[in-house]
């Protein structure tokens, strides 16, 4: 296999998933939640299970962006099906004590994502947000963005995946287990 793939077990079956599978899957509207949940399994199936295959059925997870985080839930649903099969949480109480970057709907850039009894805590890092992205965003929920705006939001979300998908996980995200 020519390109990077995510493996996982879905019973006795071992699927390759490659984050252009996920963009099919998800489509380009929250291409940067997909790369960073490209990003978080990568990392968490590489501390949690670093010599083996995660079994769909062990895996649950949590998103800090809650019902918004649409590219980061989509990711994780192809691979992993955790919206699919209830064993994901996407309540934002949980986030009073938690780190991670304001996100523009009010939740946090935190996720922990399980795996049978251990669980990986990842924030992502402060800085790696450009300001324009954040502020357009934020306006394209509250009031709407023009046709020039949404052009320029729609890049910088490109180039947001694109710059995500060249950083190692480490690089991305805090992590802890």
């Amino acid at each position: 296999m020519g390109q990077d793939m995510l493996a996982v077990k879905d019973k006795d079956t071992i699927l390759h998933i490659s984050y252009e599978d996920m963009i099919k899957y998800h489509g380009r509207q929250y291409l940067g939640g997909v790369a960073l949940a490209y990003k978080i399994m990568e990392l968490s199936f590489r501390r949690l299970l670093p010599n083996g295959v995660p079994e769909r059925d062990l895996i649950s997870f949590f998103s800090g962006l809650g019902e918004n985080g649409r590219g980061v839930i989509d990711g994780l649903e192809m691979v992993t099906r955790v919206k699919s099969r209830n064993r994901l949480n996407i309540d934002n109480s949980k986030l009073e004590h938690h780190p991670g970057a304001l996100a523009p709907n009010g939740g946090r850039y935190y996720f922990e994502l399980t795996y049978g009894q251990n669980t990986i805590c990842l924030a992502l890092k402060d800085g790696l947000l450009p300001e324009e992205f954040l502020v357009l965003s934020k306006k394209a929920l509250s009031q709407g963005l023009n046709n020039r705006e949404a052009c320029r939001l729609q890049e910088l979300k490109e180039e947001l995946a694109a710059l995500i998908m060249t950083k190692k996980p480490e690089e991305l995200f805090k992590h802890s287990l």
